[in-house]
């Protein structure tokens, strides 16, 4: 993923094989990935992935968004832990919606990796590994 023409720029969904989050999230999606942008913020560039509903109606999805750093560092923190081995620095985070592992690239990229409502940490880290490494 060549993030130097700008996070916005970057096709997500193309660039994470289909099964690679299907391994993380234990299931087949139930519908195509899809674009996604994370929340409020602008400048992002994501994907969003659905497996529906397990049979107690929980709802299990994930995503993988772009940011720029401003976007990392303007977490509200909620049960933060740093995690190493990853970028230059980076944090699980309970978000809004899923457990969140932030992951700042460099002063200009970050990105998130997120599953829920199982939020798959092991999971998230080794997809986020892939991320880190694809990044240019």
């Amino acid at each position: 993923m060549d993030v130097g023409d700008g996070l916005t720029r970057v096709d997500v969904c193309q660039a994470i094989p289909r099964e690679d989050i299907e391994a993380v999230m234990g299931g087949r999606l139930v519908s195509p990935p899809k674009p996604f942008q994370y929340y409020d913020a602008t400048g992002t560039s994501g994907c969003w992935y659905d497996t529906g509903k397990d049979s107690s109606g929980e709802a299990h999805y994930g995503y993988v968004v772009l940011t720029p750093v401003a976007v990392y560092s303007s977490q509200p923190l909620v049960r933060k832990v740093t995690v190493t081995g990853l970028g230059q620095e980076a944090y699980f985070n309970n978000g809004a919606d899923a457990r969140q592992l932030w992951v700042k690239m460099s002063d200009q990229a970050a990105f998130v990796v997120a599953f829920g409502d199982v939020p798959r940490e092991e999971g998230a880290r080794a997809l986020a590994r892939l991320v880190a490494a694809a990044i240019r």
